[in-house]
């Protein structure tokens, strides 16, 4: 990710527009391991005796975030 930054921001020509697009579309979804613990700890603060349901959803619910974006930059790229 930190590799992609630095080439969007150098203008570097290793990757064409398009690719530019889909490799940000495809990285910058909530689908990380910040966003489980703000789930578990934000939610479960609503609910604390359902906070093991949570962090057993957890990473489930993560790798559909990240389904989602890799979705997302499928169809940016159809689009483009």
């Amino acid at each position: 990710y930190s590799n992609l930054s630095a080439m969007l921001a150098s203008h570097s020509t290793a990757l064409s527009l398009k690719s530019e697009i889909i490799a940000s579309y495809a990285l910058c979804g909530f689908a990380n391991f910040a966003s489980v613990g703000i789930q578990i700890g934000g939610i479960g603060g609503i609910a604390p005796s359902r906070r093991g349901d949570l962090a057993a959803l957890a990473f489930r619910a993560m790798f559909g975030g990240a389904l989602a974006s890799w979705m997302t930059a499928s169809l940016a790229g159809l689009m483009l």
